[in-house]
Parts: C-alpha cells; sequence; structure tokens
C-alpha cells in the first residue's frame, strides 16, 4: 500500500444524528490513503456506540475515535493533533462531508506541490452547497496566493477548504485554551500561518457543507459576547498582518474594542493594543458595535 499523507478529523458533539454522511462520503472515495480521526468533544448522545460499529467493521481505511470532556471545537483541534502522524490534515465538520473525488483531487494537489517543491503551508479547496453552488464562486486563476490576500485582493468571500501542512501547523499548536470559552476560532491558527507563506489553489469542489441550526455561525453573536478574549484574539491576529488595508485594519480595531468591553464585563484579561492608534480612533464606533450587539442578543 502506498504512504498515507493525510488525516483528516471531524470534531463533533451531540451530532452522531448527521455524522453518517460523512462517513459515506469516506466510503465513496476511490482513494483510501487516508487516516479519518473523530474527536467527541464530550457527547451525550449515542456517538461513542456508533462510531464503534464502523471501526469494527471498516477494513478500507483507517477510523480513530478520541473522547474528552466538552471544551469547544477548538480543543478537539488540539486533541486531534496529538495524534496526526500524516503530512497533510483537513478538517471535515461532523455535517459536513467529502465530495466523491475529493481524496485524488487533494493527492493530486500534493504531488503537483511536492514535484515544483513550492514554499506553501498548505492547498486551498472549494466548498459547495448539496445543488452544487459554491461558496462565493470559483478561486482566482493564479497558482499561489495567501489566506488574506484571497479575500482582500481578490474578493472571495465564501466558504473554503484548506488542506494543511502538518510541518507548518507544528509551530503553532496546540492553539490557546481560554478558560469558559468554548467558540475559539481556529482561524486564528489559520492567520498565524498565513503570514510566513502562501495557499496552493486547487480549483475543485472538495466538501459539500450543510450548515446546521445549532452550528458556530448560526450564533455568532452569541459567541461575540460570550468568547472576548477569543474574538479579541483574533483581531490581533489579523492586525499582525502588515499590508492589510487601512479600512480592513480599522474594522478589526472596532471589533477589538467591542470585545474589550464585553471581557472587561467579565472581568477577563486580553492583550493590549492600545498603543495603536487606530484602536483610539475605533473607541466610538467600538462602543456603538458592543451596544448594537447587546441589544441584539437580548432580543432574541
Amino acid at each position: 500500500m502506498k504512504e498515507r499523507k493525510l488525516t483528516i478529523f471531524t470534531p463533533i458533539y451531540n451530532r452522531a444524528y448527521c455524522l453518517n454522511n460523512c462517513y459515506q462520503s469516506m466510503r465513496r472515495q476511490k482513494n483510501k490513503r487516508f487516516i479519518w480521526i473523530i474527536v467527541d468533544d464530550g457527547s451525550t448522545d449515542n456517538l461513542e456506540s456508533l462510531v464503534s460499529e464502523w471501526i469494527v467493521d471498516e477494513s478500507e481505511f483507517q477510523i480513530e475515535y478520541y473522547r474528552k470532556e466538552n471544551g469547544g471545537m477548538y480543543t478537539a483541534y488540539n486533541l486531534a493533533f496529538e495524534h496526526i502522524i500524516t503530512d497533510y490534515w483537513v478538517c471535515i465538520d461532523s455535517d459536513d462531508w467529502l465530495a466523491d473525488d475529493a481524496v485524488d483531487r487533494i493527492y493530486d494537489a500534493i504531488d503537483y506541490v511536492e514535484k515544483k517543491k513550492l514554499s506553501i503551508c498548505g492547498i486551498v479547496g472549494l466548498d459547495a452547497l448539496q445543488d452544487g453552488t459554491i461558496c462565493g464562486g470559483k478561486l482566482p486563476d493564479v497558482d499561489i496566493v495567501g489566506l488574506l490576500e484571497l479575500k482582500l485582493k481578490y474578493h472571495h468571500k465564501g466558504d473554503i477548504k484548506v488542506i494543511y501542512s502538518m510541518s507548518d501547523t507544528k509551530h503553532y499548536i496546540p492553539m490557546p485554551e481560554i478558560p469558559g470559552e468554548k467558540d475559539f476560532n481556529p482561524y486564528y491558527m489559520m492567520l498565524k500561518m498565513d503570514i510566513n507563506k502562501p495557499l496552493y489553489i486547487c480549483n475543485h469542489i472538495l466538501c459539500i457543507v450543510n450548515y446546521q441550526q445549532d452550528g458556530m455561525t448560526s450564533r455568532v453573536l452569541q459567541s461575540y459576547e460570550e468568547c472576548p478574549v477569543s474574538y479579541a484574539m483574533l483581531r490581533e491576529a489579523y492586525l499582525e498582518h502588515q499590508e492589510i488595508p487601512c479600512m480592513f485594519a480599522y474594522r478589526q480595531c472596532i471589533h477589538y474594542v467591542s470585545s474589550w468591553i464585553f471581557a472587561k464585563r467579565q472581568k477577563k484579561k486580553v492583550n493590549s493594543l492600545w498603543r495603536r492608534k487606530l484602536v483610539w480612533m475605533a473607541v466610538i464606533p467600538g462602543v456603538i458595535l458592543n451596544m448594537w450587539v447587546c441589544w441584539k442578543n437580548r432580543r432574541h
């Protein structure tokens, strides 16, 4: 058997009801040269028994199951990283699944990157809805692109799927774990990696997304208030990029001010960005944003 270079991992909490779609997409792959790691973030449903059956029955690819106390998706990332032994990894959420040729497409990209000896930290591909609609449209017609460059220069608005090199990831793990905050965004780690190396573009659909009402995206304003240190750190990671446009940086400062206010109310400490002039200029709109988030959360 050829060397396995890819780990797919899935953090999950109380979603046994939808994980079968993900599992069946793994079984449909012609290329089975991957390991699937499932990290159970303290589920109280029948997840463990379900996965145990799959582990016993599955003979074509390796499934690993790890369970931990509930701490949020990013803590599940940290546990997964402890067990990854392959060169590359990708996270597939529990409510999503792989496109039928995804693993072949990923290996084609890996082979090209290694043949050309490209200095990249990962490979970026497309997410799509169940009807085939690509989230945000095709990626730009270039070989390599920065994560923020994709957003700010090429104005790609949709979700993407990134396969990261473990050799680059290891410098940024484990991600910081914030006591009492379960919604720290793994995008923080991606922004850190983006400072040093770009991504190779694989302009193919790799993942089918199926947004759930109980997902992180659906409760972003609630998370924004409940996890202020996490969100402040995310804004700080954006601001570490020296070449971001001034107005984009200013928006991050507005969000930082708002998160700082939430943190102080909850008697939590956040890293200080008050030496930045742009932060002081963002105080009034930051206060207004904070009041608006409070109003929206109380209303709902």
